[in-house]
């Protein structure tokens, strides 16, 4: 697997994005950036399970930016199965080979349904030296009881490097505990930047999701949010981008063409101060 790096981003366009990376040195906590791109309407995908190809070639190299500047990068099992992504960096970085600018991919997968091959993108970028093997974060309660067949699969991956990694309290039917159990693990593995793509569901959960903070309140667990706007319809049948209630608490909220696309950026209100 053999990718072509991007143009760098003109010095205008890093500085409009400046202000929403991860803070330098990092905080003592997980950072959380949740980017996507979308449609006029609020889809990101023509249907379900169909590869929908969104940014122009401008915010395309804006997101291989942002990964650049992260630890990990996650997304959810249904994204891995309709896209098949690499989650690595085609962002030339001065100074690293691209598997060090590329973030670790993280997928939630709670049942295993990946099954990922020595074939999948991410795997290809792994071998070749273009981005890092990734951790699939199962449940604990499914990993207590792997079949033999998952079992096989499972050391067959991880022999190339992947890890298949139990989470306690990583669940479908409670989204809340399932991100405080997956920022409490990535913290310990000394992840502190985190990128989140996608799908769907996992951030119209991750939008309304509220973990608990240090002294106990309860937080947004997103610092920064970054969209990109493409000038296109995909209709009604399109999977869509929409929390199930309402939320107003972005600020500091900018606005940048990028190409053919807009780009918006903002921080969260509801999160957590930057430590």
């Amino acid at each position: 697997m053999t990718s072509q790096p991007l143009h760098l981003l003109s010095d205008s366009l890093t500085a409009f994005l400046g202000p929403y990376l991860p803070p330098s040195p990092p905080s003592d906590r997980v950072f959380v950036t949740l980017t996507y791109a979308a449609s006029l309407d609020s889809r990101i995908a023509l249907g379900r399970g169909l590869r929908t190809q969104l940014s122009g070639p401008e915010s395309k190299c804006m997101t291989h930016y942002l990964r650049a500047h992260h630890d990990a990068i996650l997304v959810g099992v249904n994204t891995v199965l309709a896209d098949n992504p690499g989650l690595n960096c085609r962002y030339r970085v001065a100074g690293k080979s691209p598997s060090e600018a590329s973030p670790r991919p993280i997928i939630i997968d709670p049942t295993f349904r990946c099954k990922l091959s020595a074939g999948s993108k991410v795997m290809l970028a792994a071998s070749s030296k273009e981005g890092k093997e990734p951790w699939i974060l199962v449940s604990a309660e499914w990993h207590a009881a792997v079949s033999p067949s998952d079992l096989a699969h499972i050391q067959s991956i991880e022999s190339t490097g992947a890890r298949v990694i139990p989470v306690k309290g990583l669940q479908s039917d409670n989204r809340n505990e399932s991100w405080a159990a997956i920022l409490k693990l990535l913290k310990e593995r000394s992840i502190r930047s985190l990128m989140v793509e996608g799908g769907a569901q996992v951030i119209n959960d991750l939008l309304l999701a509220a973990v608990q903070d240090g002294d106990g309140t309860k937080v947004s667990p997103v610092d920064v949010i970054i969209i990109t706007i493409a000038p296109v319809y995909l209709g009604k049948n399109g999977v869509e981008v929409s929390p199930a209630s309402a939320l107003d608490y972005l600020y500091d909220i900018k606005w940048e063409p990028f190409g053919r696309d807009v780009v918006m950026a903002s921080f969260n209100r509801k999160a957590r101060a930057v430590s």
